[in-house]
C-alpha cells in the first residue's frame, strides 16, 4: 500500500514538470523563432511480487518458498527534456528588415554582452547608431562582402571565432536591403553577408531565455539555405495541440491524485480498523 503511494506520487510529480514545459510553450506562442520544449519520461524498474512463506502451506513447496505471483510498477521519472528544432511556418510581416532562415538547422549569429549566441528570431531593426540589431539590442553579426575568409568553421569547439566578425552599420539616409543569399545591400551595393551558423550536434545547443542558444560543445559551421526577407518564423507548435496536452496532463494528475486518496483510505482502515488491538 505504501509502495502504491510512491508510485502514484511519482506520476503526479512528472505531470507537474510536463505542465510547466507546456505552460512555457504557450507563453511564447507569439515569440518569433521560438522552439518548443519536449519532455521524455521513463518507467522505473518493475519489481516482482512474491508470496511469503508459501512453502509452509499444503502441499509444501520447499524449493519455492517465495513464488512470483506478478509484477508491480514503481512509477515514472523524467528521463530528459530537449528542444524540438523542427521548422515553424513563415509569416509575412511587411517589414523589410525581418528575416527567416529556410534551412531548419541554420541560426543567425548575434553579439550579446555574454558573447556570441545563436537564434532563429529574425525580427531586426536599426538602432539610433545605425547598427542592425534584434529586439534585445544584440548586434547581428556578418562578414565583409565579398567574403575574405571561406573557412567552413565559424566558431571552433572552444568557442573561439575563426575570424573577426563584423557588425552591420549604415549611415543615416542609406537604404538597407537583404537578399536571398543573406547579402546586405547598402544603397544597392553589397557590403556585408549575414552569418548563418549550424551546430555539428544540435544537442549541444543550450537555450538561454526564449530564443537565444549557446553551444556547449562542438563546432559551429557555415549553414546553407536562403534568407527570406520580410518574413519571420513562427513557433513550431499550435495553441490547440498544446492545450490538448494541457488537458491530458490535468486528467493524468487528477487520476494519480485519486489513487493517492484511495491508498490513504486503505491505509487508514488497515491501521485503525483491521490492526486495532482489543
Amino acid at each position: 500500500m505504501i509502495r502504491g503511494l510512491y508510485t502514484a506520487t511519482s506520476g503526479m510529480l512528472c505531470e507537474t514538470l510536463r505542465q510547466d514545459m507546456i505552460a512555457n510553450n504557450l507563453a511564447n506562442v507569439d515569440t518569433p523563432g521560438f522552439k518548443k520544449m519536449v519532455s521524455i519520461f521513463k518507467e522505473l524498474p518493475t519489481m516482482n511480487v512474491k508470496k511469503v512463506n508459501d512453502g509452509r502451506q499444503y502441499p509444501p513447496r520447499p524449493n519455492e518458498l517465495y513464488p512470483t505471483v506478478g509484477k508491480l510498477g514503481t512509477g515514472v521519472i523524467l528521463d530528459e527534456s530537449y528542444t524540438d528544432f523542427s521548422a515553424g511556418r513563415f509569416e509575412n510581416t511587411g517589414n523589410d528588415l525581418d528575416c527567416a532562415l529556410q534551412d531548419p538547422k541554420a541560426f543567425f549569429m548575434v553579439q550579446t554582452p555574454h558573447g556570441v549566441r545563436y537564434t532563429r528570431n529574425g525580427v531586426f531593426n536599426l538602432n539610433k547608431e545605425g547598427y542592425l540589431t534584434n529586439m534585445n539590442g544584440d548586434f547581428v553579426l556578418a562578414e565583409a562582402e565579398p567574403a575574405e575568409n571561406e573557412n567552413p568553421v565559424l566558431v571552433n569547439d572552444k568557442g573561439k571565432p575563426s575570424f573577426n566578425f563584423s557588425r552591420i552599420q549604415v549611415a543615416q539616409g542609406e537604404k538597407l536591403e537583404i537578399d536571398a543569399e543573406g547579402r546586405v545591400l547598402v544603397d544597392g551595393v553589397p557590403r556585408f553577408r549575414i552569418l548563418k551558423g549550424m551546430a555539428t550536434d544540435q544537442k549541444a545547443l543550450r537555450k538561454e531565455g526564449s530564443t537565444l542558444y549557446n553551444a556547449a560543445y562542438g563546432d559551429i559551421r557555415r549553414a546553407p539555405g536562403e534568407v527570406k526577407q520580410g518574413y519571420v518564423e513562427k513557433p513550431n507548435f499550435t495553441v490547440v495541440e498544446e492545450m490538448v496536452k494541457m488537458i491530458e496532463v490535468s486528467r493524468a494528475y487528477e487520476a494519480n491524485s485519486k489513487v493517492v486518496q484511495a491508498q490513504d483510505s486503505v491505509l487508514d482502515k488497515a491501521i485503525n480498523t483491521v490492526g486495532r488491538s482489543k
